[in-house]
């Protein structure tokens, strides 16, 4: 009787354990940009629709937003940023959660460098008169 006590608290810690590993893992996983993101197999009837899904998004707060459903059956959004990153995120048509997000920082160029045009930060010219 003593072992079955014992082993029982095992048990279920050890079932515990497990069913919050299985469903944390599955969250904190991100996939890479190469993998097919699959989000539901749900009927679209049950989706949240376009306007929503951009309000979810937050599309307002980019300078340019494009949406389409992706073949895993995602809401696919691009987005531009106000400083030129580039974001691209799936996202639950459902729930609206987030499944990845991909942000591409725009590319600093030589030219743009206020040191390389020959100006300080403060915009004053740094060349010898």
């Amino acid at each position: 009787m003593a072992e079955i006590m014992n082993t029982t608290p095992i048990r279920s810690t050890t079932v515990w354990l497990f069913a919050l590993l299985t469903c944390w893992g599955g969250q904190a996983v991100a996939s890479t940009p190469t993998e097919k993101v699959v989000c539901t197999q749900l009927p679209r009837s049950q989706w949240m629709s376009e306007q929503q899904a951009r309000a979810a998004f937050d599309a307002p707060r980019y300078l340019l937003v494009r949406f389409k459903i992706s073949r895993g059956n995602c809401h696919e959004f691009y987005a531009v940023e106000k400083d030129g990153t580039v974001v691209e995120a799936y996202r639950h048509p459902v729930t609206g959660e987030t499944v990845r997000l991909t942000r591409v920082a725009p590319p600093t160029s030589a030219a743009s460098q206020p040191q390389a045009m020959g100006l300080s930060e403060a915009g004053t010219d740094l060349k010898p008169h």
